[in-house]
């Protein structure tokens, strides 16, 4: 039963960071806030060094790309990912869900792009990356 209510909630998160990084391309800190925060609660079973290992080199992962990419990928993803840690607790896992987040956002942009005859110069990224992560859950 606390399993269904994990995944109802992960949903919900889901659809509410989605539908507002897809009307405003933005997303809201405080839902972050709230997403990780139930998160760690239905996944504490997780927690211990190891985790706290796994956690610090995604965020050092994500330290680095956004240095790298600097404005092109959006601080809200990043910490989107980070909070992801929550969920694919072990750090090999994280980044295989990494790269499929990125795999279903390239796909979107490339039908996108070759439906619309013009290349977005953003796209909602936090759709697929729970579209990702929902193996996970």
């Amino acid at each position: 039963m606390f399993e269904v209510f994990a995944q109802i909630g992960y949903l919900s998160f889901a659809l509410i960071i989605s539908k507002r990084d897809i009307s405003h391309r933005i997303i809201s800190n405080r839902n972050l806030a709230r997403f990780a925060i139930f998160s760690i609660i239905f996944n504490m079973k997780f927690l211990g060094l190891i985790f706290l290992i796994d956690v610090s080199l995604a965020a050092l992962s994500l330290i680095i790309m956004h240095i790298i990419f600097k404005e092109r990928v959006g601080p809200g993803d990043l910490k989107l990912f980070w909070v992801m840690t929550i969920w694919a607790p072990v750090f090999s896992d994280w980044l295989v869900l990494f790269a499929w987040a990125w795999i279903f956002g390239g796909i979107f942009s490339i039908a996108s792009s070759l439906y619309s005859r013009r290349i977005s110069a953003s796209i909602p990224f936090a759709p697929f990356i729970f579209l990702a992560f929902l193996a996970s859950i």
